[in-house]
Formats: C-alpha cells, sequence, structure tokens
C-alpha cells in the first residue's frame, strides 16, 4: 500500500521535475544538500533533491523527512493541493503532519482532495471527506457531496464530522448566501468560530457557499463579484474587517441583495443601503456603557482618555468622548499611542497634570501591562477605567504588581448565547460556542429574515440576537461591568 501511495505521489506531484539520479550512497550528502537549498528559499533546488532522495532513499526516517519538506516548499510557494498530498505521503511514513493535513485541505483543489482521501490515514480521514463533501456542496454537486456525508456516517458513526454530516444533510437551505472569510492566516480560528456560527444559523433557511478571502480586500471584493454574477447569490455575510467590508456593502446595495457583516465595527459600513448591517456594536456598547456607569453610578466628572491609534481605539475615544459630553461630563484630554508601545511616561505625565477624576483607557492586552505598571508608578490616583480587551487573565500571568490592577473597572463584549443555539452548537461541534460563533449565528440569523422577508422591517426588531446588536439605543445595558479584585475579575453589573 505504502509503496503504491509512494510511486502515486511521486508521478501526480512533480511528472514535469527534472530527475536527479544518484548513488546509493551518496542519499544522505543529498538530503544535507536539500536541507541547505530548503533554508536558503532555493524551493526549485530543494524540490529537486528532496525528490530524489525520496526516489533512492531506503531509509523510512529519510524518506519521511524528505516527503514532509517537499510540503513545506508546496505551502511556501502556494501550491496547496501538492503540498495536502506531499504531507498525507510524509504520514504513512511516521510523520506526523495531521495539523499541516488539515492547514491545506481547506485551501486545495478538489481533485487532489480526493485522491489524498484514498490514501490518507484512518484517524484523519474523517476530516478529508468532511472537507471535500463540504466543497463538492459549494459548487452544487449534490449527489457527489452527498455520497461522501454518507460515507462518514456509515464508516465513521461516532466521530465529530458523523454528526457534522448528519445535521448538514438534514437542514439543507436551498436559497445560497456568499460567506466570505479568512479561513487561512492569521484570522483562521475567529474566521472558523463564525463558520461554525453560520452553519446552525442557517439551517432550513439558506445554504452557505463559503469562501476563502485570505485576508485580502481585493481578492474580498472580486469574490463577491463572482458569487453575485456566477452563483445567483440572495446575500453576502462577511467578511471579518471594517477595511474590507465597504465597498462590498456598496456593491450589494447597488444590485438589491442583502449585506451582513459579523464581526466589521466601523458604522459607516451600515451606511450604505437600507439593506447593508453591522451586527457587533460591542464597542460603541461598551464606551456607552462605561460613560453611563462612571458618570450616573460612580459619580465621576472629569475624564482623561488614553487609546491606541487603531480601529478599536479611535471607535472607542469617540464614543466614550461624545456620551461622557452628552451626561454633562469633561473630557479634559485625549492622547492616542501605537500598539505595542512600552514606554507611556509623557503621556502619563500629560494625564496627571490634568488631574481628571477618571482614566478611560481601551488598550489592548499586550498593552495593559506597561500602562497599568507605569500607571502606578507615576502616581496617578484617578480611577481607571478599560474596556474589554483587559478581561483576560494574560494580564496576570505577565510582570505586573497586582496593585496595579486593583480596582480597575472594566467592561466585557455582551455574549448571552440561547439555551436551544448552545444545545444545538453543543451537538454538532461538541463543545461551547465562543462569541464569534455567535456572532455568525446571529448573521445567519438576520440573513434569514432579511432574505425570507425582505419587505417587513418591523419584525426584524423581535430577532433575538446572542452577541450582536442591531443598533438600540438601549442596547449598552446588555453590557457586563467588573472589577479587578485580587486578581480576579469580580461582576458589578
Amino acid at each position: 500500500m505504502k509503496k503504491l501511495l509512494f510511486v502515486f505521489i511521486l508521478i501526480y506531484i512533480f511528472n514535469c521535475t527534472k530527475e536527479i539520479q544518484p548513488s546509493r550512497e551518496d542519499v544522505s550528502k543529498i538530503y544535507e544538500q536539500a536541507m541547505k537549498a530548503y533554508t536558503e528559499q532555493k524551493y526549485k533546488e530543494a524540490n529537486d533533491l528532496f525528490l530524489a532522495v525520496t526516489k533512492k532513499s531506503e531509509t523510512r526516517e529519510l524518506t519521511g523527512n524528505s516527503l514532509f519538506y517537499l510540503g513545506e516548499i508546496n505551502k511556501a510557494t502556494e501550491n496547496y493541493g501538492k503540498a495536502l498530498i506531499s504531507y498525507v505521503a510524509a504520514s504513512t511514513y511516521g510523520i506526523k503532519t495531521d495539523e499541516s493535513i488539515k492547514e491545506m485541505a481547506s485551501l486545495s483543489d478538489l481533485s487532489s482532495l480526493e485522491k489524498a482521501v484514498t490514501y490518507v490515514s484512518e484517524d484523519i480521514k474523517p476530516f478529508l471527506l468532511y472537507t471535500l463533501a463540504t466543497k463538492l456542496q459549494s459548487e452544487s454537486r449534490e449527489s457527489e457531496s452527498e455520497k461522501y456525508f454518507s460515507e462518514i456516517v456509515s464508516n465513521y458513526p461516532r466521530s465529530e464530522y458523523a454528526r457534522k454530516a448528519k445535521y448538514i444533510s438534514r437542514h439543507k437551505g436551498r436559497i445560497r448566501v456568499g460567506v466570505l472569510l479568512p479561513t487561512s492566516g492569521s484570522y483562521r480560528q475567529d474566521a472558523i468560530s463564525v463558520k461554525n456560527g453560520i452553519e446552525i444559523g442557517s439551517k432550513d433557511k439558506f445554504f452557505p457557499l463559503y469562501v476563502d478571502t485570505k485576508e485580502n480586500p481585493v481578492k474580498s471584493y472580486k469574490e463577491a463579484v463572482r458569487l453575485i454574477q456566477q452563483e445567483k447569490v440572495s446575500g453576502i455575510i462577511g467578511p471579518l474587517f471594517s477595511r474590507n467590508s465597504f465597498a462590498i456593502a456598496c456593491l450589494c446595495d447597488y444590485v438589491g441583495i442583502p449585506y451582513i457583516s459579523p464581526t466589521a465595527t466601523k458604522e459607516f459600513i451600515d451606511s450604505t443601503g437600507e439593506n447593508s448591517y453591522i451586527i457587533n456594536r460591542t464597542i460603541e456598547q461598551q464606551a456607552i456603557a462605561m460613560a453611563n456607569y462612571a458618570i450616573s453610578s460612580l459619580g465621576l466628572r472629569t475624564f482623561s482618555i488614553l487609546y491606541p491609534y487603531s480601529d478599536y481605539g479611535e471607535t472607542s475615544e469617540n464614543v466614550f468622548s461624545a456620551k461622557v459630553n452628552e451626561l454633562g461630563g469633561t473630557i479634559i484630554n485625549s492622547i492616542y499611542y501605537k500598539e505595542g508601545k512600552r514606554d507611556f511616561q509623557d503621556e502619563l505625565k500629560t494625564i496627571k497634570a490634568g488631574q481628571p477624576d477618571a482614566v478611560y483607557i481601551p488598550a489592548t492586552t499586550s498593552d495593559v501591562p506597561a500602562i497599568a505598571s507605569q500607571i502606578k508608578y507615576c502616581g496617578i490616583g484617578s480611577q481607571i477605567l478599560g474596556a474589554d480587551e483587559w478581561k483576560s487573565n494574560e494580564i496576570f500571568s505577565q510582570q505586573v504588581e497586582a496593585s496595579a490592577l486593583e480596582g480597575v473597572i472594566i467592561t466585557d463584549s455582551p455574549f448571552h448565547p440561547t439555551k436551544s443555539f448552545l444545545d444545538e452548537f453543543n451537538l454538532v461541534f461538541n463543545r461551547e460556542p465562543d462569541r464569534y460563533a455567535c456572532l455568525g449565528y446571529d448573521a445567519a440569523i438576520l440573513m434569514g429574515n432579511l432574505i425570507s422577508n425582505p419587505r417587513d422591517k418591523e419584525r426584524l426588531k423581535d430577532i433575538q440576537l446572542t452577541a450582536g446588536s442591531l443598533g438600540s439605543k438601549s442596547s449598552y445595558k446588555n453590557v457586563s461591568i467588573y472589577i479587578i479584585n485580587k486578581g480576579a475579575f469580580k461582576l458589578i453589573k
């Protein structure tokens, strides 16, 4: 079996590669040359040398390692289908490549996936079958996808993919909706969470056609055009980021279909038309909730703001300032900084000189330790207010005195999954949903309502969202407020 797989791999991947014919005693030296070329990123040379090793080596270790590095080379050069096949081949020689196989599967073409399924080990085969089935389904090749779903259920009934296969087969929607998510790259986990939530929320409402945007705004727009023109989708969900969303919202408004971003935060996105929506209003909600709590409950009147120069920081600063002014408070000064900065002495001296009642700091988790430590060092006695990025146990694991964090009041993102959603998510994915999964679910629920009753906007008021918001003035009341007390987050509202 392994010999057949080995021959297949070489013919399939490298049939156009110039062959090198070493003697058996030279194989180890060629492997060393291949590694040197690989580390120097001379991928073509390394590819030829590793191939020569796989053809002549009689050592499992050398063969397996060479196949693995052939996978790494093809991954680096974006030949994802070839990379997948190489990783599968390497796994038959005892190399642990499961995570690499999973990463490449979502990026690979159908032909490569079909070949990989034939030869992959039983441990990971249900995953590859499921990936192949969903890709076929997204291309409207229903009979072929159903064949693979049935194989999962029949041959791997106890796997999590059997549960997913049963669920999807039972709840296939007829209306098609495009979903743009960066399912590869640094935001892959967040994208997968959103995707999982959409799978639950879309049942009996529509069929989601997923596209990997690779975090690229141009690709996102081009794929949106393709989904509209070729796939005839009835709406679009995604991408994740505000910077990628505005142009797509405009496009959807122009062609007259609904658009929903599950995670973008810039309010101007939903100003493109009456069918464009953002639901992740957590930054706005938190800033309003904090301003309201600080003034109405704590009696604070004067504020300084220290915020990162980012979408997150700027939105927090703008909304908090506006609400403070509306409630009769005063913003003494507002100072921005570049994320990752480590020396805040100048900014904190300016803040201290203004003697505010409180300092609002919507900092990111990685910036919190440096800021908190230097606030204590500078002797600022004002009440410190923070946002959801403070609510992470990571801030306790770094070198920060406990007293520097003690008493800080922070807000948290609204996150209230319903029992029905929790039950369904657990049934399919065998775990609890995170906030991104809830936002994906909310986006799917909203999209289902928009495409089934496009003229009845009044009924949207009755939609129960688990983490998102349609922008009602009272939505900030769903925000939870905590105080840091003895190294823990204590709920106070």
